[in-house]
């Protein structure tokens, strides 16, 4: 069962997001990459079988993969694994102190406004630094296999592995980011990439009221 607030927590990352890069959602040509990194992925519905799915596959099958690939997954679920425990955090504060709710259209999210504010008070900027850091790392990485001449060719036979092991509904949602990412240029990518780096960086620093040297 997924909690409200955890929910509500979600509900303010993705109005942001949809504010702040609404140009990417706007444009035909990166609106699938948007939509994947900035919202399908966040959806917390069926979000815990999912992960636990992903860690029990993987341990199973890690030692068939190569070095690249084991540090490709295994980022891949610590940034879950951390952005997880950094939106609790968030929502364990707003579940006492309602006065950051507020409502459009029906849905319940943060007042933006106050969110640099619950950021300072529900967590540590070197999390938070450490998670943005993932997060690039990871769009880098799903663009560079998106890339991969041989990308296609490995994709069907890890599909047949994962309708074997019971994992289909995990292999769709990779093979999501890889579809979204890879119709994308290379110059498109570096300028989205530059821009999540940019915009993420400065809100942490208006946040936290912190210089950050995000290498």
């Amino acid at each position: 069962m997924v909690d409200a607030y955890h929910q509500i927590v979600v509900n303010t990352h993705v109005r942001r997001f949809h504010l702040t890069y609404h140009e990417y959602f706007a444009q035909e040509s990166t609106r699938a990459l948007a939509d994947y990194f900035f919202e399908r992925i966040y959806t917390l519905e069926g979000k815990a079988e999912r992960d636990e799915m992903a860690v029990k596959t993987y341990n199973r099958f890690k030692g068939m993969l190569s070095e690249k690939s084991r540090d490709r997954i295994e980022n891949l679920l610590l940034l879950n694994e951390i952005t997880d425990e950094l939106d609790k955090q968030m929502a364990d504060v707003i579940r006492k102190e309602k006065k950051y709710i507020v409502k459009h259209d029906g849905i319940e999210h943060v007042d933006l406004k106050k969110l640099p504010q619950l950021y300072r008070k529900a967590n540590k900027i070197e999390d938070r630094v450490r998670q943005l850091k993932l997060i690039v790392q990871n769009l880098e990485s799903f663009f560079e296999l998106s890339k991969h001449p041989l990308a296609g060719v490995v994709m069907r036979p890890v599909s047949l592995a994962a309708r074997t092991v019971g994992a289909i509904k995990l292999y769709r949602v990779f093979e999501e980011g890889y579809n979204a990412t890879k119709p994308v240029s290379k110059d498109v990518f570096f300028e989205f990439t530059q821009y999540v780096r940019g915009h993420e960086t400065q809100f942490l620093e208006k946040a936290f009221k912190k210089h950050i040297h995000l290498l």
